[in-house]
């Protein structure tokens, strides 16, 4: 794997800006004329992996297809490297997890306007039939004007585009606190998916917590499925009553019952005199359990069960070395 100051392509790596199962990113600069970029690695142990190459060449042509102020372009693509690579354009911004970590509570307005850009951009991306699936803090970025910008789209979905899978790993992607109860319950998703992100990091950001979480993403999973957050209006009061009654339809278990779109949640975002409040008396039965195939070969699970067996043994050995 190439570190800070190799080349690749036209490119020097600098420094490392994150890492996932699949792929590295990287900031870097053109090898000549210093301009930004941002690198994204496919790890050389997923070069076996069909499965993690779909997806890259599914991100590189997602990344085609999308032009759009609110996402990074892609400036080159090496897909017969090795490895692989994806040169996407810098864009500037706090991530923001930082600004929620910073506010803890955004004002009213300022929330409003992150949530009303975030939902334009990604209903960009949904009349270009694209879903983004794994919308949070991480991958979004803010600007001095509010304006945001979505970055990985490691895990999109292409509409129309087969489906890609380890044989006998669960289909789950996601990120626990912001997944909807249909990707929990192993569905590809759709528009309503991001929909559905898109409400609880509007919850995020007006109540500094998510709505949903759990130091055990099963416990988290289950929560989407079953358990009912918070009111808004119960921990802030100046939440008004029309935003409250939007948050909450995005939030909907059953995605029937949320915005059909990000177009139709930007609508709502922007016209408050036309949102139905009587969404905020209506009751959001549980759907149960998670399925059990499929959750407990979830990454995020697998690493909880396995971090707890190793807590286990480590007590189960200290209690021995003692006697």
């Amino acid at each position: 794997m190439p570190g800070p100051g190799d080349r690749v392509g036209e490119y020097v790596l600098e420094r490392p800006l994150g890492r996932g199962g699949e792929a590295t990113v990287f900031q870097a600069r053109h090898a000549h004329s210093g301009a930004p970029a941002v690198v994204k690695i496919l790890e050389p142990a997923q070069l076996g992996e069909v499965a993690a190459y779909e997806r890259f060449r599914r991100e590189v042509a997602i990344g085609r297809l999308l032009q759009h102020p609110g996402i990074p372009r892609i400036l080159d693509v090496g897909e017969d490297a090795r490895p692989p690579y994806i040169v996407l354009e810098y864009l500037e911004g706090q991530p923001l997890r930082e600004v929620i970590e910073t506010c803890r509570r955004l004002p009213v307005a300022r929330a409003l306007r992150i949530a009303a850009s975030l939902a334009e951009v990604v209903a960009y991306c949904h009349a270009h039939r694209v879903y983004h699936r794994d919308l949070k803090p991480e991958n979004i970025l803010v600007d001095r004007e509010d304006r945001v910008k979505i970055i990985d789209f490691g895990i999109a979905l292409l509409e129309g585009a087969p489906r890609v899978t380890w044989r006998g790993f669960s289909g789950l992607v996601g990120t626990p606190a912001y997944m909807a109860p249909e990707q929990i319950r192993g569905e590809r998703g759709g528009p309503y998916t991001d929909v559905y992100a898109i409400g609880i990091i509007l919850y995020e950001m007006l109540a500094g917590v998510p709505p949903y979480r759990s130091v055990n993403p099963l416990a988290t999973m289950y929560q989407h499925l079953n358990m009912v957050p918070d009111p808004l209006q119960s921990l802030r009061d100046d939440v008004p009553a029309w935003l409250a009654a939007v948050v909450a339809r995005a939030m909907r278990r059953r995605k029937e019952e949320r915005f059909p779109s990000a177009r139709e949640l930007y609508d709502a975002l922007t016209h408050p005199d036309t949102v139905d409040l009587s969404i905020l008396g209506r009751p959001d039965p549980p759907l149960g359990a998670p399925p059990r195939e499929g959750v407990l070969r979830h990454p995020l699970v697998i690493l909880g069960i396995v971090a707890l067996a190793t807590a286990v043994l480590v007590l189960l050995a200290e209690v021995f070395l003692r006697r």
